[in-house]
């Protein structure tokens, strides 16, 4: 019989059970297991054939257990309950109780399902909640194209004392560095795009993180916090390829380096502009440099066409690009306040920062489209000719 409180038995399936996954292929990947001890330690444990999931809870026990039921249906049936319940096996089922007349059986499911075990951990470095969440500014950059297996991952870097966490796509690459008390030996480390996802799904801001080795290529992520009884831990196997991360440091540092336009505008400003060009039904986007002033613009479609001047200033000389609006809003979203754009010509990459925060995307290549704001072209004037005294 194990006793426990609805709440953190809640708490826990909540945040493990997102490691699961219903697949017609492997039935294991949507169950939980059960495993505890006298000692009064609940492990619930989730597999989805990439990444392994363990939620630890402090229960009362009278007998160890050992079963796997499906995730998702055990989920459901804690979240009908509330205060104490109890949970123990019955023949070929789970019952979970609470009180005398709420009772439900579950079905246990005989199936393998591979768990984290007591390994030994090295750690290779500790990340605050919040440094962890600035670094997962990155992840929207990632390649979702199952032919770019390489850029599906973040890549970290770790040293003594940065962290810095980089995407790519193809045409577009986030960057974020955060300063830490990092490994001796520099690290790096590529993690499996879904992995990295669901670790941004469960770290909250104050949260530990500890991040750690337990073999070759196996990393572990141990997510804590006491006042909320939170002990999660998370394993999975490392991406294999070559991130190009001197490709991408090169390109932005030349994007830096070769600007020639220079825009500080607020990230509120910018939102709003992006939120007018999906509006007009298209994603190609127009910003332009000229006399100190930043505009962006959509392309011209049949509903028509947008134009807003951006709450801030151009400095440099005057210049534009076209881009996509759905890489130019990853960006926004990353960025709060003020935000620095920089623009060298139409064909080369613009670069966006904020603190630390930098995107660098690929301008758009728009062939006989117009620029939306004619009326910054000079007008040439001829004047008569003058007679030589």
């Amino acid at each position: 019989m194990i006793t426990l409180q609805q709440d953190l038995l809640h708490s826990a399936l909540n945040a493990v059970t997102r490691a699961s996954t219903k697949s017609t292929l492997m039935a294991a990947f949507s169950l939980v297991r059960l495993d505890v001890h006298t000692d009064g330690i609940l492990h619930l444990s989730c597999f989805n054939g990439e990444t392994a999931a363990r939620s630890t809870v402090n229960v009362d026990c009278s007998e160890d257990l050992s079963v796997c039921v499906d995730a998702a249906t055990l989920k459901a049936v804690v979240e009908t309950m509330a205060g104490q319940i109890r949970l123990h096996v019955d023949g070929t089922a789970l019952v979970i109780q609470q009180g005398t007349s709420n009772r439900t059986s579950l079905r246990i499911v005989d199936e393998p399902l591979p768990v984290i075990g007591e390994e030994s951990i090295q750690t290779v470095a500790t990340f605050s909640g919040t440094i962890f969440r600035s670094l997962m500014r990155a992840l929207p950059f990632a390649s979702t194209d199952d032919s770019r297996a390489v850029l599906q991952v973040v890549h970290l870097i770790l040293n003594s004392d940065t962290v810095m966490a980089q995407t790519a796509d193809g045409y577009s690459a986030g960057l974020v560095m955060e300063s830490i008390e990092g490994p001796a030996e520099p690290t790096s480390v590529s993690l499996p795009l879904s992995s990295a996802r669901l670790l941004s799904t469960l770290v909250e801001d104050r949260d530990t993180v500890r991040m750690g080795t337990a073999g070759e290529n196996r990393y572990i992520f141990q997510i804590t916090n006491p006042d909320d009884s939170k002990n999660l831990t998370l394993a999975t196997v490392t991406a294999d390829g070559n991130f190009p991360s001197a490709q991408i440091k090169t390109l932005i540092d030349e994007a830096r380096q070769n600007a020639v336009a220079i825009l500080q505008i607020q990230q509120s400003s910018l939102m709003q502009s992006i939120r007018m060009v999906n509006a007009m039904g298209t994603q190609s986007t127009f910003l332009k440099a000229v006399n100190g002033v930043a505009k962006i613009a959509s392309a011209e479609t049949e509903t028509g066409q947008g134009r807003n001047i951006l709450e801030g200033t151009a400095s440099g000389e005057n210049a534009q690009a076209w881009l996509s609006a759905a890489f130019l809003k990853r960006a926004a979203e990353a960025c709060k306040g003020e935000l620095v754009m920089r623009i060298t010509n139409n064909t080369k990459p613009i670069l966006i920062e904020a603190g630390s925060f930098t995107a660098v995307i690929m301008p758009m290549m728009v062939e006989g489209s117009k620029d939306p704001f004619p009326e910054d072209e000079a007008i040439a004037i001829s004047l008569p000719e003058m007679a030589m005294a």
